[in-house]
């Protein structure tokens, strides 16, 4: 009886990881005046809205970061995206998640894989300014299962309330949330 309730959660739990529905991934334009330049080095992420799928590495991350880093021996825009965050705290564990953004084109849109074989998400970054960007990340399986993320990113812990109000206003007006996700500030005080 307690191993099939606990196979029983579990199922619940990994049905959880996909939102099912009629939408699928969004084809957003890259940020006017994007530059690989503009965009490499260290961003922290100020908030986020993400389905339970996109959530699954992020769900207990506090003071997250994305290090993005470009390929030396790439000359066609190839990096890897360097995903940290504390677990539950600032002196939560340590994780780690790094991608491989690949097939650049146009400049600011890649195809983001974790693991060889394994289905790769779209990323684009929509929104570039020197201290705050947009990104979106999104995959779709069969066309049944879509997981998207919205990252708002400050090039510094904390952003002003308006530089922040301006990145989600422009990720919604793209209608990038389709499944009307509330936007959670990442914590971030403590961390540095």
């Amino acid at each position: 009886m307690k191993a099939t309730l606990l196979v029983q959660i579990f199922l619940l739990d990994i049905s959880q990881a996909f939102i099912v529905g009629s939408s699928s991934c969004k084809a957003p334009p890259v940020a006017a005046g994007f530059r690989n330049d503009r965009y490499n080095g260290l961003w922290y992420e100020v908030s986020k809205a993400q389905t339970a799928g996109g959530a699954y590495f992020e769900k207990d991350c506090v003071c997250t970061t994305i290090d993005i880093q470009p390929v030396t021996s790439a000359t066609n825009g190839d990096s890897t995206a360097i995903n940290s965050c504390r677990k539950l705290a600032p002196s939560g564990d340590f994780m780690n998640a790094t991608g491989t953004l690949s097939s650049e084109s146009p400049a600011g849109h890649w195809k983001e894989g974790f693991f060889p074989g394994a289905p790769k998400a779209d990323y684009t970054i929509v929104y570039l300014t020197d201290t705050v960007a947009v990104e979106y990340d999104c995959s779709s399986f069969l066309g049944l299962f879509t997981n998207y993320c919205i990252h708002i990113l400050s090039r510094t812990p904390t952003i002003s309330t308006e530089d922040e109000a301006a990145a989600i206003s422009y990720a919604e007006s793209l209608g990038l949330n389709t499944q009307n996700l509330p936007f959670h500030k990442t914590l971030q005080a403590g961390c540095w």
